[in-house]
């Protein structure tokens, strides 16, 4: 049943409603025990690749199942021996709680270069949490120490969106970085036919001009304005049609200092 809440797309109070009438603990053991099923689990060493493609160490979260549409994931805090940052999520999100168990949700609204503290939500079974990713940032922390729930998610990734790193005391963003795979690579791509001064590097430009990531077209924009800047100033529109602020800042610096 879980899994018809990313076969189609849904808006994220029809998910949150849903949730609030299925067993969520039972749910989870289900998607836990349909990976164990498959095939990829049944030799030892197919089985640590599959559980290293679904997991990430650092943040403790294993992915139970995923379409094109979104994921689901579960979660387990982890003990920190310093602070770490804070980490926005692009897209959307519901958070959800399982095994009788609850846990705090900080959430901070996303201005620009900074985060405002905003509220604390009790996230428990009857209670799931709709995070909108665009304008909120949230950080979940257990209620009784000693004793961490587990943090459950639905997650409507938006990948033509950063994720933007925020430290965690002056709340003051301090990094960003794609988060589409894709874009990190182009932009790597873009970076080393720079330094290399390949011959082909305006081709490859001309082409990731037009990538619906703000970060790749506006890399490639500064490799061809290097090479022609006439040229170059006939994407701007094309830019602006990417609608992304950031973007439309440097473009607007890039004019001012033209």
């Amino acid at each position: 049943m879980i899994r018809s809440l990313i076969s189609k797309k849904l808006h994220l109070t029809e998910i949150t409603s849903l949730i609030k009438t299925f067993d969520m603990t039972a749910e989870v053991k289900d998607l836990i025990s349909n990976l164990n099923a498959q095939p990829e689990f049944t030799t030892t060493v197919s089985r640590r690749a599959a559980i290293m493609n679904i997991t990430n160490p650092h943040t403790g979260t294993i992915t139970l199942h995923y379409t094109d549409i979104g994921n689901i994931s579960i979660k387990t805090p982890q003990s920190r021996s310093a602070p770490s940052p804070l980490y926005s999520v692009p897209g959307q999100c519901v958070l959800f709680a399982i095994k009788n168990q609850s846990f705090m949700t900080h959430r901070y609204t996303i201005e620009d270069n900074r985060l405002i503290m905003n509220d604390t939500i009790i996230v428990d079974e009857n209670n799931p949490l709709a995070i909108d990713g665009t304008q909120t940032l949230f950080d979940c922390a257990p209620i009784t120490q000693g004793h961490p729930a587990f943090i459950g998610s639905i997650n409507l990734p938006d990948r033509s969106a950063d994720i933007s790193v925020f430290d965690r005391t002056s709340l003051r963003k301090i990094a960003w970085f794609p988060h589409d795979d894709s874009a990190a690579r182009y932009l790597v791509s873009l970076e080393l036919l720079e330094a290399a001064q390949d011959p082909g590097e305006e081709k490859v430009a001309e082409e990731l001009i037009y990538h619906y990531h703000p970060a790749v077209a506006w890399k490639a924009f500064q490799v061809l304005y290097q090479a022609n800047r006439q040229a170059a100033l006939h994407y701007i529109p094309l830019l602006r049609n990417l609608q992304n602020r950031r973007l439309d800042h440097l473009l607007d610096q890039f004019k001012e200092a033209a």
